[in-house]
């Protein structure tokens, strides 16, 4: 996806929603429709900790509970509106959606190795491909980009659809979507541009706030 500085925002902090119940329980969300855990619900109140110095003038959510959610806490502290667009929502992991990811489900465990070979293609049987995906979130990007320019925003997604905005607002090629891993600990800073700047900040523990130049998944 190509961008001019003139028509994108100053700043876009990027996150995965906060922990699930599913997240807890070790089961396949995909696009069905958990709450966050107790756990997932302080974390959100962190994530607005750390985003409590910076001027943000939107916030946008996938359509999904766990996202808004996630986003509450500092829609809640600015007076914010949190924008939901369906089209954020997470992959649909078809079959596997609502199943558990470790040995008390063999079938989904050999399905998602499956899935780790080939990402890129790979449809689980009654779910999306990475690039039905990527058609699916890109353009909600540019919507969310020429509508915010010179704005300081949070984007509040999840694991592959945020992969997909990432590597579109740094320029990196398509299929680096496939490859990224992005987890709920770390909240990603994106000046966009020419050349676009990233920096990771840290969500979780001690070094909650921590900053790190560059990319860290």
């Amino acid at each position: 996806m190509q961008m001019q500085p003139h028509s994108t925002p100053a700043k876009i902090f990027l996150a995965r929603h906060c922990e699930s119940e599913f997240n807890a329980q070790n089961r396949v969300a995909g696009q069905l429709d958990p709450a966050l855990s107790p756990k997932g619900r302080q974390q959100a109140h962190d994530l607005a900790r750390v985003l409590g110095d910076e001027p943000l003038s939107a916030i946008y959510a996938s359509s999904l509970t766990r996202t808004v959610q996630t986003a509450g806490p500092t829609a809640a502290a600015r007076g914010l509106q949190v924008f939901a667009r369906e089209a954020l929502k997470e992959m649909h992991m078809g079959i596997l959606q609502g199943r558990f990811r470790d040995e008390r489900d063999p079938e989904a465990q050999r399905i998602s190795q499956e899935r780790k070979q080939h990402k890129e293609h790979y449809r689980i049987p009654g779910g999306e491909t990475l690039l039905e995906l990527t058609r699916r979130v890109l353009p909600c990007l540019n919507d969310i980009v020429e509508s915010e320019a010179g704005n300081t925003i949070l984007i509040v997604g999840h694991r592959r659809t945020n992969a997909i905005v990432l590597a579109a607002l740094m320029g990196w090629l398509p299929e680096a979507a496939a490859r990224l891993d992005l987890r709920q600990k770390y909240l990603y800073e994106i000046a966009p541009g020419v050349e676009p700047r990233l920096a990771t900040i840290r969500l979780d523990g001690p070094k909650l706030g921590a900053r790190y130049e560059g990319f860290r998944e």
